[in-house]
This record gives C-alpha cells, sequence and structure tokens, in this order.
C-alpha cells in the first residue's frame, strides 16, 4: 500500500537522522518518481508545511556550491506521534514511532 507522499516524506525522516530535500527525492524516487506531485517544488511545500505545524526541524543549514540554500530535517516528538496514524504495517520504524 502506498502512503500519501506527505506521511510517507515523514515515515522516511522517522527512520534517519536527518535529510535534505535531495535526500528525500532520492530516496522516494522508485516509489512517487512518476507521478505528476514528485517534483521539488511539492517536496519543499510538504516539508515547510510539516515544519510549520512542529512535525519536524531543521537541523543544519549550508549553501551548496551553487549558493543555493540547503537544509536537513529531523523528525520531532510530536512528528513521532502523528506516525499512530499510519498502517500498522508502516509503523515499525524505532523505538520512538510505536508510541
Amino acid at each position: 500500500m502506498k502512503l500519501p507522499l506527505r506521511f510517507r516524506i515523514l515515515h522516511l525522516i522517522s527512520q534517519n537522522t536527518s535529510l535534505s530535500d535531495a535526500e528525500i527525492m532520492n530516496a522516494l524516487r522508485s516509489e512517487y518518481g512518476s507521478e505528476g506531485q514528485f517534483k521539488q517544488s511539492i517536496i519543499d511545500i510538504h516539508l515547510a508545511s510539516m515544519r510549520a505545524v512542529g512535525m519536524i526541524e531543521a537541523t543544519e543549514l549550508s549553501l551548496d556550491a551553487q549558493g543555493d540554500l540547503l537544509q536537513k530535517y529531523k523528525i520531532t516528538d510530536y512528528g513521532f506521534s502523528r506516525l499512530s496514524y499510519l498502517p500498522g504495517t508502516w509503523r515499525k520504524t524505532g523505538s520512538k514511532a510505536s508510541m
């Protein structure tokens, strides 16, 4: 079963210490790459939305070689609590995810 993209992003972040938007794109390309919503701009909107409500937070900020801002994100305790809405087969993601 494929998750809605926003929840899949949250799930992916929960399995890693921190991820950038480019790392998220690379990790999810095989699952969502053929969908029209799978664009950098849409991923960035999902990340901004999840950050605004406190599900994720920025862990690192830097500039790439072109001078573009790079951000890495990690899941918050509130974000972990939202994973309880995932189907049971998706909830096995670490110690806090089962809360």
